[in-house]
């Protein structure tokens, strides 16, 4: 069945994608229509989070396998970011790192709808204890990811990214017309596919300069240098200042609750852990790499929220 299933996803990828797009608008007219829409179109979000983070998987095994093409019809080839390369690398080398980042996926994916179904099923004061096992559980996730990446800093997605666009896709490829595989030679642990040297002479009629080639055919260090490389690994102070990032949503939360959820020590308190930890990062990195670059802006656009939380929303933003 499931063997069928995903042969459909294969074959109809960007009827699929139509579809999963149309019901994702659909959560954003729901709410408000009628009694519990809000609870229905977070459960509909939720499902379709999972859903197309299997949709993907399924894509990116065809893609590696041969099985699809581009609108002009040639083999798709994949083309990893340097996200995608880093936490695939990871999960292939470590176990703890995979089980880890799926469990933190689902979890992230999920603690909208449980908290939602909590506050309406077990009222406000189990709803807090709730949210605060969450936020232990991702505690405790991150704390494994941290350790099984060798003491690197822990991104907000800990999955690869979608690495198969549905919408460039063309007629699939069957497997029995086939992608004639030894023109290329594909990485078994990077999945990066490289032209072989005999193809690049048969296409030259044997006249190819091999040198000319190469220098034709630059590489980004990053795109060919292995998983930890990407990242550095944090000395003394960066590692306390990652330890305060992964543990400041659970402090604020148990702040809340014992000083109350509009409480400015509480407020402040969080916003002093994430800027003491943004400052010993950047003490500790002082030429950062793309990744780390990339997860320090988003880092940097967090502080907006403090802008939406209380009490500060309700005495100045709302305002």
């Amino acid at each position: 069945m499931l063997q069928k299933y995903a042969s459909f996803v294969v074959n109809n990828a960007a009827q699929v994608n139509s579809i999963e797009n149309g019901l994702r608008t659909l959560t954003y007219v729901l709410p408000g229509r009628f009694a519990d829409a809000e609870l229905a179109s977070e459960a509909i979000y939720t499902l379709l989070s999972f859903v197309g983070v299997y949709h993907d998987k399924l894509l990116a095994q065809a893609a590696i396998k041969g099985l699809l093409v581009d609108k002009q019809g040639q083999p798709l080839k994949l083309d990893p970011t340097v996200f995608s390369r880093y936490h695939g690398q990871m999960a292939h080398a470590s176990d703890v790192y995979r089980v880890a980042a799926h469990v933190l996926s689902c979890v992230q994916y999920a603690e909208k709808l449980v908290e939602m179904v909590a506050a309406k099923r077990l009222g406000n004061r189990r709803r807090w204890q709730v949210v605060t096992w969450i936020e232990i559980t991702k505690v405790v996730l991150r704390l494994a990811l941290l350790r099984a990446s060798g003491q690197r800093m822990v991104t907000g997605a800990v999955v690869p990214e979608r690495e198969v666009d549905p919408g460039s896709l063309g007629s699939t490829k069957h497997m029995e017309q086939g992608v004639d595989a030894k023109k290329q030679w594909k990485g078994g642990r990077s999945r990066l596919s490289f032209t072989s040297v005999r193809e690049i002479l048969q296409q030259a009629e044997g006249n190819a300069d091999l040198g000319a080639f190469v220098a034709n055919s630059p590489q980004n260090a990053e795109r060919i240098a292995p998983a930890p490389s990407l990242m550095h690994r944090l000395n003394a102070l960066g590692l306390t200042g990652e330890l305060l990032f992964i543990l400041r949503p659970l402090i604020y939360v148990l702040s809340m609750r014992k000083l109350g959820a509009n409480n400015w020590r509480a407020w402040a308190l969080s916003l002093l852990i994430e800027l003491t930890s943004r400052q010993m990062l950047r003490s500790d990195i002082n030429v950062p790499r793309t990744l780390e670059r990339d997860e320090m802006a988003r880092r940097k656009w967090l502080f907006v929220y403090y802008l939406v939380r209380m009490p500060f929303f309700e005495q100045f933003t709302e305002k």
